[in-house]
């Protein structure tokens, strides 16, 4: 039987690159504007330089909204500060409007985790400041497939002629979902990814064809250009450098050789060394990175120590951990990924030792492995001064994980399609299933479903008209209790109220609880339409160490948000209580 669609056949040149962008503006609707590692830090440099002209200086004042990315370098910021001053942004304090009960950095940790809560989520608002975030996003998912295009092109020069490894490689940079998602934020890593890949390239050419002065002027020009981006793009521009000298001692060029060191450093002084002489002038360093440390916290441990704690994350979040490091996907994408790189390391052996006599090969081979043994050793050496293990700090390396992974699986003789077919399902589908709704409003309900049981109770402008609970059981430490709710909101106040749930054990002590808006986070109550039922739904969860209890309850309280009194709850025949007080049955030892 001939296959459908043989690797061969598919205009992979264009393809790739194509089919990101279209995953990626999934992405872009799934995710909100502030929903990302560190986005709310890369806006605030994007605002302060549009609005004020200048740079913003490192500070100990950590209600600075650009936070500790001032010790970023500037180029990307520089560049997105234009395409906000090309927008109306005048509403974005009404729009930026921070969840004082966000859960970040903990996806174990159920719900609150929208950094932002938005009036208006799905379809997403396109006016004023929103549109401008909007359109720097979409920039930065064109720079995401451009590198794609990147990678592809590279999987060209180390394995020419051979389509299902330029397909595999296409597949893993453009279909893993923490990178689509990245690239569909706003943030400084989608141009670094970029340069970094097309160095990356070009480095590879330069390995196969020797030094040639077109090719070094560009290198020389993108390494200036990563330099001033970010500072993972010195470590690209080192492996480029480290290239240089083996191509020397094996070709003798020393003109060319030369050529690219001076114009790779005539270059990188003229763009980017006002940046490092700034950080000199103004903190005493050329990287500025101790004054960052001594502002936004230090932490010392071993690599081994790293490994140990910190290395799952790492290792999960270079292919999909979204929102502020708190939403996850099922543990068995995590470990299908983990069994994909195994079985790349494998085959990867296999082609080193099957074709050690293919000098252009290893020369590739060895160099990829080297940018990305670097750049590992970069961020192990930065993760234990700082909290800053998280797999997107990879991606500059990009091309030299997909390409080296692909060489090993084809290998393999594992048919490329049957991990780029699944890999592309799965990163489209995951924003519908993991992150929009984690920022979705509760749906409006035109009248209780059946399985409700009707309610009244009432504290102050909102009101329970419903609830449903699992059956009476005997519960266990560990266990997860489903929860729906239907509020429905009375009158427009200006006052916002806080949920409390609360699992209590028989003498009225807290078991486990949390505070939150309606949604989960989503939607403080004064945005609800009137006299309309919503549905929230929550998980409360029995903390694994949880004593017994004959007597297990669902407490509901409310209070006016931040700081303002407790409201008593009201029930239909005129009784107020402290808080309304549900059975769920007891915790068995």
């Amino acid at each position: 039987m001939r296959r459908l669609v043989a690797p061969e056949r598919l205009p992979l040149h264009w393809l790739m690159p194509a089919l990101f962008f279209v995953v990626g503006l999934i992405y872009l609707y799934a995710a909100p504007n502030f929903e990302a590692s560190d986005t709310v830090q890369h806006i605030g440099m994007i605002k302060w330089i549009a609005e004020r002209g200048e740079l913003p200086m490192q500070s100990a004042d950590h209600d600075k909204l650009y936070g500790q990315e001032a010790s970023q370098p500037p180029l990307y910021y520089l560049l997105m500060a234009a395409v906000w001053n090309a927008f109306d942004t005048s509403d974005f304090e009404a729009r930026y409007l921070p969840s004082p009960f966000t859960v970040v950095g903990d996806p174990l940790r159920l719900g609150n985790r929208n950094v932002v809560i938005y009036k208006q989520v799905y379809p997403p608002d396109l006016r004023g400041s929103s549109l401008a975030l909007y359109a720097i996003r979409l920039l930065g998912l064109g720079m995401g497939a451009l590198t794609v295009g990147a990678v592809a092109q590279s999987a060209r020069i180390v394995a020419p002629g051979r389509r299902g490894v330029h397909l595999l490689a296409g597949a893993l940079t453009a279909f893993n979902p923490q990178f689509v998602f990245i690239s569909a934020s706003v943030s400084n890593d989608n141009l670094v990814n970029l340069l970094a890949a097309l160095i990356t390239w070009q480095l590879l050419i330069m390995l196969r064809e020797g030094f040639q002065t077109r090719r070094s002027l560009l290198l020389a020009l993108l390494i200036a250009l990563a330099a001033l981006t970010k500072m993972s793009g010195l470590v690209v521009g080192l492996v480029v450098m480290l290239a240089a000298v083996w191509l020397l001692v094996r070709e003798g060029d020393r003109r060319g050789f030369a050529l690219l060191v001076i114009a790779t450093l005539l270059l990188a002084l003229v763009m980017a060394g006002w940046w490092y002489l700034r950080n000199l002038t103004l903190y005493g360093e050329l990287f500025g990175t101790a004054t960052m440390l001594d502002y936004f916290g230090r932490r010392s441990i071993s690599p081994w120590q790293l490994f140990l704690t910190e290395f799952k994350g790492l290792r999960v979040s270079y292919w999909a951990v979204f929102g502020a490091f708190n939403i996850v996907v099922g543990d068995a994408f995590y470990a299908l990924m983990d069994g994909l790189c195994l079985l790349g390391a494998g085959g990867l052996v296999t082609v080193a030792a099957r074709r050690r006599r293919e000098s252009a090969l290893m020369t590739a081979l060895g160099f990829l492995a080297l940018l990305l043994s670097c750049g590992a050793a970069m961020l192990i050496w930065w993760s234990t001064q700082t909290w800053a293990s998280t797999g997107r700090l990879l991606f500059p390396y990009i091309t030299s994980i997909s390409l080296l992974l692909a060489l090993g699986l084809s290998a393999l003789r594992i048919p490329p399609l049957v991990i780029a077919l699944p890999l592309f399902a799965f990163s489209a589908a995951a924003p519908f299933i993991t992150i929009v709704p984690n920022y979705d409003h509760p749906p409006a309900l035109e009248r209780l479903p059946a399985s409700a049981t009707v309610a009244d109770v009432r504290w102050g402008d909102i009101r329970l008209t419903g609830y449903e609970l699992p059956g009476q059981r005997s519960w266990r430490a560990g266990d997860e209790i489903p929860v729906t709710l239907y509020w429905r909101s009375r009158d427009h106040s200006p006052l916002a109220y806080a949920l409390v749930l609360s699992l209590i054990d028989a003498q009225g002590d807290v078991i486990a609880g949390f505070e939150t808006w309606p949604g989960w986070g989503t939607m403080p109550h004064p945005w609800m339409q009137l006299d309309i039922d919503y549905r929230d739904d929550y998980i409360l969860q029995i903390p694994a160490d949880a004593d017994s209890t004959a007597d297990l309850r669902l407490e509901i309280r409310w209070y006016v948000f931040p700081d303002g009194p407790a409201l008593e709850a009201e029930l239909e025949s005129g009784e107020r209580m402290e808080a309304y007080r549900l059975s769920l049955g007891s915790v068995a030892e």
